[in-house]
């Protein structure tokens, strides 16, 4: 009798996503939404926490960055070792990890703890991403995987919606080691969560060559309509995947538009989380208390939900280098106008609404941009570079608002000087519009297809 063999990656692109498959991206979505979550409450609990700690407020800008260098830190280690060992152990242990520092946050005595944690923080976080986005792809059929992730990464603006909601309430009442408590306990709960119902993803056991059995109970829990013999072996088509040199971003006519590319990344996330972690610090000195900062930045994230939805249709009718110049720059407005109109608070919602939408779709449209730009067998490289280099700009922009603190700049001008420096981010990508063709699969004008987002090739 002939062995059967089953091959998994076209058992799951034959198959619709049924309730399983739901199951697992819905519990994925809550990891992104607990790290939204973390990075809006640093910032609300910021200014009570410098009074109470004794940090001087520049400082507490090295406390912001220590959280998104684990991130990179923890992305760049935990990432590869969930390749070795599998999506859902690291996913669980880096859930669980973040969940434990963050609930460390809460009992800081003083500066050097605070550092610690937030540093250990990230690097759960960091190690907790790149395997939530791979499980929950791999569970997918190809033509969806995009759709997918996108709904993932709503999950990070949608955490910073309920942490600015719920900070407005529970740091007054209870003080701001509760927000720490609260997004201690929650990835702590969910990691155990994790670890009973989610299944390990079925790509990883058939290439780690994972017993026959366990692949066939693994693949029964997902699709119980599907018979399954006793015996059975499983393979999976290989992807061809080619491991282009980062070098290869500057040949055949690409340093420049690589070069502007890297500009236009820095300055966009720059200003996010430059936004998310100083304003309510900035905002308390012209006498703007959290709990209506918090509310704000909480319209500053539903904006951003928005804009990012909105990017997908807009770049798909108007083209990229039509959107994104004009995001930026409208954008960097925006931010300006939140420094200049406090302490109103009806202004200072406006444009912190405003500010999200904008910088929500031109987040979401630079990494479309750059997977439009590079041609298929670097494509995943210069993504990943132009993200990493956006990373970069997230943490330094902490960093410089710190010293512009230090140097006793009044809120307006620090507000004015951030937001400002994203019009070189718009600057850079518009001059992009002016360079020849390259040769990669679309054109710097094309209109990309939902299907090239960017952060959706897991």
């Amino acid at each position: 009798m002939a062995e059967r063999i089953l091959d998994v990656g076209a058992l799951i692109e034959s198959h619709p996503i049924g309730r399983a498959q739901w199951v697992v991206i819905g519990l994925c979505g809550f990891v992104a939404m607990l790290d939204g979550l973390d990075l809006q409450s640093i910032g609300l609990a910021a200014p009570a926490m410098i009074a109470q700690l004794h940090v001087a407020p520049h400082i507490f800008g090295f406390v912001f960055s220590a959280a998104l260098a684990g991130l990179a830190l923890g992305a760049f280690l935990l990432g590869p070792l969930a390749d070795r060992v599998g999506r859902k152990q690291v996913l669980v242990g880096a859930t669980f990890g973040f969940g434990v520092f963050t609930l460390a946050t809460a009992y800081a005595g003083d500066l050097t703890q605070l550092l610690v944690c937030r540093f250990l923080t990230g690097l759960g976080l960091g190690g907790a991403m790149p395997s939530f986005i791979s499980l929950a792809s791999e569970y997918v059929p190809k033509s969806r995987r995009a759709t997918v992730v996108s709904l993932l990464w709503a999950g990070f603006p949608l955490g910073g919606v309920i942490g600015g909601v719920l900070g407005s309430w529970i740091i007054p009442a209870y003080g701001w080691q509760s927000i720490f408590l609260v997004g201690g306990v929650l990835p702590i709960l969910l990691s155990v969560i994790l670890a009973t119902v989610l299944p390990e993803s079925v790509s990883f056991l058939v290439t780690a060559g994972k017993p026959a059995d366990r692949i066939a109970r693994t693949l029964r829990g997902i699709f119980p309509d599907v018979s399954i013999a006793v015996g059975t072996q499983f393979e999976i088509a290989k992807e061809i995947a080619h491991r282009a040199s980062v070098l290869e971003l500057f040949r055949s006519g690409r340093a420049l538009g690589t070069f502007l590319l890297w500009v236009s990344f820095f300055f966009a996330f720059m200003i996010l989380v430059t936004n998310s972690s100083w304003s309510p610090i900035l905002l308390r000195r012209v006498g703007i208390p959290t709990e209506q900062t918090a509310l704000a930045l909480a319209l500053y994230n539903f904006g951003s939900l928005f804009g990012s939805g909105a990017a997908g249709m807009l770049l798909s009718r108007l083209g990229v280098l039509r959107v994104l110049p004009p995001t930026l720059a409208l954008g960097a407005l925006a931010y300006v106008m939140v420094g200049w109109t406090a302490p109103s608070l009806s202004s200072l919602m406006m444009a912190q609404g405003l500010f999200g939408l904008l910088l929500g779709c031109a987040s979401s449209g630079l990494i479309a941009q750059s997977a439009i730009y590079y041609p298929v067998e670097i494509r995943s490289t210069g993504v990943g570079w132009a993200t990493g280099i956006g990373r970069l700009g997230s943490v330094t922009g902490p960093l410089v608002v710190g010293q512009m603190v230090a140097a006793q700049w009044d809120v307006a001008t620090i507000f004015a000087v951030a937001g400002g420096s994203v019009v070189i981010g718009a600057v850079a990508c518009a001059l992009m519009g002016l360079l020849p063709p390259t040769g990669a699969s679309g054109t710097l004008t094309a209109a990309p297809t939902p299907s090239t987002n960017p952060s959706l090739q897991a």
